[in-house]
């Protein structure tokens, strides 16, 4: 619930352009594309190794691991379960 929370703030105040994109606990949030998290959701549910190939800047995030609330809306954020798999990529 948290990272729905950070991941809803971090979405706020963002230009006009909009997608879906999942988030923890599968609620799904419209939010802008300023990143082309769209084209990476091929991704979710593979390990988190699959994100190495992704573009900078990136951050990975895991369920326990502190966020800085800092936004950077060209910036993947790769948010991670438990075992370490991809469970989202959003903006921000």
């Amino acid at each position: 619930m948290k990272y729905a929370i950070l991941t809803g703030l971090l979405l706020a105040g963002c230009g006009a352009v909009t997608t879906q994109a999942p988030q923890i606990g599968g609620a799904v949030t419209t939010g802008p594309d300023t990143c082309n998290a769209a084209a990476h959701q091929g991704l979710i549910g593979m390990d988190a190794a699959s994100s190495l190939a992704l573009p900078e800047p990136k951050r990975l995030v895991g369920p326990n691991d502190a966020v800085t609330t800092d936004f950077n809306a060209s910036r993947l954020n790769i948010q991670l379960n438990e075992t370490d798999n991809i469970i989202a990529i959003t903006c921000g």
